[in-house]
């Protein structure tokens, strides 16, 4: 497989007591087709840019906060020997999205990558999932779903989850989440339409969450606040012409 590019991956910021992105991914352009989900720290010069953006969040009450990094290889946070060759990047933080009108909030930024949540190359050839699935990540007191792509159309959205709680008794430690566990919410179609909005209570089964085993984990939660949905650059594959500054 040839060497892809360096392009600008941009990318959705959620939490406040740890911060994580999520690569804004896109099927038309292979440069794009990964969904990534990191837990980084953010800082700059000043030594503030974490308190900049979480008092910030705050102060506005605002969904949505975007990172427009400078250039880099996508693949080089995770290689085949299990040692990422970047660590480390810069780029700009934006309130709202940086190609829709953001507002420049800390620039630059310097990202330190310490955890990849999820790693995964899209491949349009893979089937839909059997009912609504997300990817679960964050600590046991902020958690949130990051709904899986999988392939066009399809759709990216962001939640915030509260109230959670196990039905079976096993717990959801740190460490299971921070592997990215799929969560999936039996008799909901894998679709925008039955997507989890705020307010509901929703049943479902953490995959991937079984100690040593493949048992799911039945759990229920609330959801708390929805950050973002993206239907159009993942609603068609290869040949599309749309790419991030």
């Amino acid at each position: 497989m040839p060497v892809e590019p360096k392009a600008g991956h941009g990318m959705a910021v959620m939490g406040e007591e740890t911060i994580y992105l999520s690569h804004l991914p896109m099927f038309a352009m292979p440069v794009h087709a990964f969904q990534v989900l990191l837990e980084v720290t953010l800082d700059n010069d000043a030594g503030n840019a974490q308190k900049v953006y979480v008092e910030d969040r705050r102060e506005t009450g605002t969904d949505l906060y975007t990172l427009d990094p400078e250039p880099f290889r996508v693949s080089d946070l995770v290689t085949p020997a299990g040692h990422p060759a970047l660590t480390s990047f810069n780029g700009t933080l934006f309130r709202g999205h940086f190609e829709r009108g953001g507002v420049e909030i800390v620039d630059p930024v310097r990202v330190e990558v310490r955890r990849v949540v999820h790693f995964r190359h899209l491949d349009e050839q893979d089937p839909r999932p059997p009912a609504l699935t997300y990817l679960a990540f964050g600590k046991a007191g902020e958690l949130f779903l990051a709904h899986r792509v999988v392939t066009p159309p399809d759709f990216e959205h962001h939640v915030q989850v509260g109230n959670i709680r196990s039905v079976s008794g096993v717990s959801l430690t740190d460490a299971l989440l921070a592997k990215g566990p799929r969560l999936a919410i039996p008799g909901r179609d894998d679709s925008p339409a039955d997507r989890l909005v705020e307010g509901q209570q929703v049943a479902a089964k953490l995959l991937d969450g079984g100690v040593g085993g493949p048992d799911a984990i039945d759990l229920r939660f609330t959801v708390k606040r929805e950050f973002y949905l993206e239907e159009g650059e993942l609603a068609s594959g290869g040949g599309g012409h749309h790419d991030h500054h």
